[in-house]
């Protein structure tokens, strides 16, 4: 039965080769050794790639099968006549010392050991291959766009590495900051480098997976911190006045659902993922002091927000707690094509997606600085 506590003895041995007389290869020689908490004691044999020719045999030492031990000095170490031989020898001894400590601190701290262990295995994970599952885990919470962002990183990501497998112990500043390098300098398929406002996202998207890994216990720290930001430049808000918002709400849409939708955003400031997602049971208050109570879907945070009635007539005819709102909106690039051909529709030259709206919100909110305000003056909801 394997004891609770068991010493592992290592020792460097010689194995005579099969195959050319005069030549023993190192081995270390482990035992007992017990695996997969087997009751059962093995040796284990672990050859170091080394050859030696001209060991010194201890005549006073004999072997079962009639030949001789190899001679040792004090310290243990194979003693041999040429110089190579004793070289490779010591270094073998040294391999059997550092053997000899693993084996002893999985006897007397077997729950260390074990992290170490765990912690080895997490060293060894594909990289690249934890990005393509993170991606699939990713998937059903994220938009088309950011999805396609993160599909669009790991192929930077495969040309970077050239193809070869990188673990995540291979993982260091070094490699950080090469990448980063990459992204500033390399021309992509266009055969241009990346705006600056692309290099940041991309970047950005990176230290995620990287923070995400420290968050699954992959990485023991966090490296975010050390890589160097990357300045974007800044860039101009489109957004529609309130003229052209009249005369965008007075104009009418290919889809219904997404007029009223682009409206709303118009009118609140709320994001497409939140519109989306909206459900009757958020919209609370009377119809004179309406407000919205709800989750952001991308921080998380509680929002307590004020609308105009304006803004809760778009909704419709209200409906059970758990209805969406908006149930029939599509995806973001869907919606944003249906937004394109209205804004062209209604002889607005300006470059407008439903984000714009959003902006358009708070650049009203800017100029009236009232939150009921009747942005749109004659509009049939």
């Amino acid at each position: 039965m394997k004891p609770k506590y068991h010493r592992t003895k290592c020792t460097v041995k010689l194995q005579k080769s099969a195959y050319r007389n005069g030549e023993y290869y190192l081995l270390v020689e482990a035992y007992p050794v017990f695996e997969n908490n087997s009751n059962e004691p093995q040796r284990q044999f672990t050859s170091l790639n080394r050859i030696v020719t001209t060991p010194i045999w201890d005549k006073e030492r004999p072997t079962r099968g009639g030949n001789f031990k190899p001679k040792r000095n004090a310290e243990g170490v194979i003693q041999c006549r040429s110089e190579t031989d004793q070289e490779a020898c010591k270094f073998a001894a040294k391999f059997c010392q550092l053997q000899q400590a693993d084996f002893d601190n999985r006897a007397l701290y077997p729950e260390l050991y074990a992290q170490k262990q765990e912690q080895d295995k997490k060293a060894d994970t594909d990289f690249l291959q934890y990005i393509r599952e993170l991606i699939d885990r990713r998937r059903p919470t994220v938009g088309i766009t950011c999805h396609n962002q993160w599909n669009i990183l790991l192929r930077m990501l495969e040309t970077f590495t050239g193809g070869k497998t990188v673990r995540f112990g291979d993982l260091n500043q070094q490699f950080y900051d090469r990448f980063r390098e990459y992204l500033l300098t390399e021309p992509m398929n266009s055969g241009k480098v990346l705006s600056p406002n692309t290099q940041k996202l991309y970047l950005t998207h990176f230290k995620t997976v990287l923070h995400t890994a420290h968050k699954d216990e992959i990485l023991t720290a966090d490296p975010c911190h050390k890589i160097k930001a990357i300045k974007g430049e800044e860039s101009k808000r489109v957004h529609l006045t309130e003229d052209e918002l009249q005369k965008l709400a007075n104009t009418p849409c290919n889809s219904e659902d997404t007029r009223r939708a682009a409206l709303f955003s118009a009118l609140t400031g709320l994001r497409y993922s939140d519109i989306a997602k909206l459900t009757w049971g958020e919209i609370t208050g009377d119809t004179e002091n309406p407000r919205i109570e709800f989750r952001q879907k991308k921080t998380k945070g509680v929002v307590y927000l004020p609308i105009s009635p304006q803004a809760l007539e778009l909704c419709g005819e209200r409906k059970e707690a758990e209805t969406p709102i908006f149930p029939a909106i599509t995806s973001g690039e869907h919606i944003n094509h249906t937004i394109a051909t209205w804004v062209k529709r209604a002889g607005i030259t300006k470059h407008i997606t439903f984000h714009c709206l959003r902006h358009s919100y708070f650049s009203f909110l800017l100029k009236t600085n009232e939150l009921q305000t009747p942005f749109l003056r004659q509009v049939t909801i």
